[in-house]
């Protein structure tokens, strides 16, 4: 994904302006309350400590802690957004928990540390006092923040379903653009064209056969669909493997271990096909050393597996197919392609979609 990256969440100067707007907004509130009404936040005893006038020191202070508070919440909702949780209700009830006790915690913190620094220890019901009213006041800034945080993720995802959903888009048509050329370019349609002329000459009624199937590939690879059931991708694997095993007879074979109730599973067009192509075109196929291609179906998922058999000078590869694949079923889906190579076999698992 070089050309679509996702946005970056919050950057630091982002959650410092944020921080700055909720902390002079929310005490600009608080400050109109010393000239309408009683206090925001205030007890009695308090209120009669620190009459009904502006104090700038006061205004200062309020708005230092507090911006402290919402650049800490704001950050740590930041961090936990690098974490992928498999419920969206874990991540909100770590989103609000933690938010909570960051505004709990450093709000009685300044309260302790304000008196401590005070040259005239308050009495214990002061306080008291105090320390509820911080409360009440940094706990409902933090229910702010949790608002406005839960708006700017939304935005957030928003944004990223768009880059990924573009994303996934021109991987689309890359692929299909990078399959279509493979399936037509010379070295292919020369293989093909051969041993179609072959088979005319010794085998007509094989040879309207191969040509069948020729045709049923080149149709599948032309269609438009971003997503198929096992059923539909089979079907054109099995016309490409005729094909192939007309070309390679007895020395190519196939074993299919399909589960029937995957059949309505979804997978991604030319994935099965490819898989297939890769292990023919990177191993030694001869009667000596004959090919077997497995396609099974276990636990939700499709394999291509394959003995290895290297060629003693390898084919020529762009090194995008297996990487290029495993990209498209992480953007679509979100599911990872797993591949293994013990050293004697080689085997590609893509999984199977189930569909709601």
């Amino acid at each position: 994904m070089n050309k679509h990256t996702a946005p970056e969440y919050l950057s630091i100067k982002t959650i410092a302006l944020v921080a700055i707007i909720i902390s002079l907004g929310f005490h600009v509130i608080m400050m109109m309350s010393f000239f309408f009404g009683n206090s925001l936040f205030s007890s009695e005893i308090v209120n009669a400590v620190h009459p009904h006038h502006f104090h700038f020191g006061r205004f200062l202070y309020f708005f230092t802690t507090s911006f402290i508070i919402v650049f800490l919440i704001l950050l740590y909702n930041r961090y936990i957004l690098s974490f992928s949780f498999k419920s969206r209700w874990t991540e909100l009830s770590l989103t609000v928990l933690g938010s909570i006790a960051i505004g709990a915690v450093f709000s009685i913190g300044f309260v302790y540390t304000r008196a401590a620094l005070s040259p005239q220890h308050p009495s214990a019901e002061f306080l008291y006092n105090v320390m509820r009213d911080s409360l009440v006041r940094d706990l409902t800034m933090t229910a702010m923040v949790l608002l406005v945080v839960q708006l700017l993720r939304s935005q957030y995802y928003q944004k990223t379903i768009a880059v990924e959903n573009e994303a996934l888009r021109s991987e689309n048509i890359l692929t299909r653009f990078e399959a279509l050329k493979s399936q037509l370019d010379p070295h292919f349609l020369f293989n093909s064209l051969n041993t179609l002329q072959s088979l005319i000459t010794l085998d007509a009624e094989k040879a309207g056969n191969y040509l069948q199937q020729l045709s049923s590939v080149l149709r599948y690879t032309l269609q438009n669909k971003e997503v198929l059931s096992l059923y539909e991708e089979l079907k054109c694997v099995h016309a490409y493997c005729d094909m192939l095993q007309i070309r390679y007879g007895d020395n190519l074979k196939f074993e299919f271990q399909i589960d029937e109730k995957y059949n309505d599973y979804s997978v991604l067009p030319l994935s099965l096909q490819s898989l297939i192509e890769n292990s023919v075109k990177h191993n030694i196929i001869s009667s000596k050393q004959p090919l077997v291609v497995t396609v099974a179906t276990d636990r939700d998922s499709v394999s291509v597996s394959n003995p290895i058999q290297a060629k003693t000078t390898p084919e020529e590869s762009n090194g995008i197919g297996l990487a290029n694949l495993t990209e498209r079923y992480r953007l679509k889906w979100n599911k990872n392609v797993e591949i293994t190579n013990n050293g004697s076999t080689f085997c590609v698992k893509l999984p199977l979609i189930k569909n709601n």
